[in-house]
């Protein structure tokens, strides 16, 4: 096994099986600009209480997802995003709209 096949197996799985790959680029993105350690940012964190940050973080949170993966994030700390509540649902809210577009967006 290579070094980076061992790696992809070490990271946190979405439930339901998402991309690796994926889900180890958004909780970095969050990771960044909430100032914590990607290891800390698991899928079963929730946005609002486990991420202990504020709402223009969200925001930085959502402009930073929709340039990398060239989506259009909705506001993850409006009410009405309830069904967004966890690091998990933003991964698999990104991994819907790549499949969606059948494509993972730009460079990393």
């Amino acid at each position: 096994m290579k070094k980076s096949e061992a790696a992809l197996q070490k990271q946190p799985q979405v439930a339901g099986g998402g991309d690796p790959e994926i889900a180890r680029e958004v909780r970095t993105i969050i990771a960044e600009r909430c100032g914590m350690s990607v290891d800390a940012v698991t899928p079963d964190l929730s946005l609002e209480n486990g991420l202990g940050v504020d709402s223009l973080a969200l925001i930085e949170v959502n402009v930073a997802l929709e340039e990398r993966f060239q989506i259009v994030a909705p506001d993850f700390a409006a009410p009405e995003q309830a069904q967004i509540s966890t690091v998990g649902d933003v991964i698999a809210f990104v991994e819907a709209q790549l499949a969606a577009r059948g494509g993972r967006g730009g460079a990393p």
